[in-house]
């Protein structure tokens, strides 16, 4: 796969997810029973008495956040906050954080599998979007983009030193 269409599948995918997270995390919002998405039958099996919670963590870390991400990898911007994630991870920010993303869609789905099973069709998608957004990431076409600047060459030091 070339490094043009792995990262625009990348930014696809992270979309794609945040159009899903806004869409299900408004849903959640506006009937908290949750019988508009036919899940008020998985109520009592979660420790919150209704839809509000998870419909804000939707909204908020599978919604907004992913559209940030999707701004950084196009634009990579550095926002003062960046140099920070850049040390600790080698990376620029928004590969980071979509690398992140994936491993806690993986967790969010692993939690809703112990929960309240695994059996709805969009479980099924955003499992596979989830596998999607860290394996396009760590593609070294697309892992080779995002390198913080300087690193190379630190590393470099690093190996001669």
């Amino acid at each position: 796969m070339g490094r043009r269409l792995a990262l625009w599948a990348l930014v696809v995918s992270v979309l794609f997810l945040a159009f899903g997270g806004l869409y299900g995390g408004l849903s959640m919002l506006r009937d908290p029973s949750g019988a508009s998405l036919g899940m008020d039958v998985v109520l009592p099996r979660i420790p919150v008495p209704n839809y509000v919670l998870p419909g804000i963590f939707l909204v908020v870390v599978m919604g907004l956040m992913p559209l940030g991400l999707a701004y950084g990898l196009l634009a990579r911007p550095t926002p003062p906050w960046a140099a920070a994630v850049a040390r600790l991870s080698g990376h620029h920010w928004a590969w980071t954080g979509a690398v992140v993303l994936g491993v806690v869609l993986v967790i969010w789905l692993a939690v809703q599998a112990w929960m309240i099973g695994f059996s709805w069709p969009i479980q099924f998608v955003t499992a596979g979007n989830a596998v999607a957004i860290v394996v396009l990431a760590l593609l070294p076409a697309v892992r080779g983009r995002y390198v913080a600047p300087g690193l190379e060459e630190r590393r470099a030091r690093r190996r001669t030193a």
